[in-house]
């Protein structure tokens, strides 16, 4: 008799890695395009490249096309002057 019901083997989720107890990780909740960024800031397209290039802004890379996305809030801390 055959069972053709049966289900794969799931392997059990493993947890995040945490390089220390206790470190929350920040997701991005709002990610803009670098169009999207330079009009917020009100500065050129160029200019917000060379602040990720140059000045440290954080910026995220699609895995798909390789499109640059800049979180948000990390645009807005660093117009401040805060470090990211």
């Amino acid at each position: 008799m055959l069972n053709l019901n049966r289900r794969k083997a799931v392997a059990p989720a493993r947890p995040l890695p945490a390089s220390m107890p206790g470190q929350v990780i920040a997701i991005p909740v709002e990610l803009l395009t670098v169009r999207q960024a330079a009009s917020f800031a009100q500065v050129s397209q160029p200019t917000v490249r060379r602040w990720i290039r140059d000045e440290g802004l954080r910026a995220y890379r699609s895995k798909e096309r390789g499109r640059v996305r800049i979180d948000k809030t990390d645009l807005v801390n660093f117009l401040k002057g805060e470090m990211i």
